[in-house]
């Protein structure tokens, strides 16, 4: 029984950086998700401007061959 109180701070230690990496893993899908919302507001906007079809095919176009 002695040792498993000595794996205790061990195990907590091991927790700890992975943790921390999945709170990273949930910022960094935060900002991508936030970018691309922000993105596909700036097509709607074009899109919405564009004063001819031509434009706004164009714009259609461009929003489909964004890399995610």
């Amino acid at each position: 029984m002695g040792s498993a109180s000595r794996r205790a701070p061990k195990d907590l230690a091991r927790s700890g950086p992975k943790g921390m990496s999945s709170i990273m893993n949930i910022v960094d899908r935060m900002r991508r998700r936030h970018r691309i919302n922000r993105e596909n507001r700036a097509i709607e906007r074009a899109y919405a401007s564009a004063p001819t079809q031509a434009m706004r095919d164009e714009i259609a176009m461009f929003a489909q061959r964004r890399p995610f």
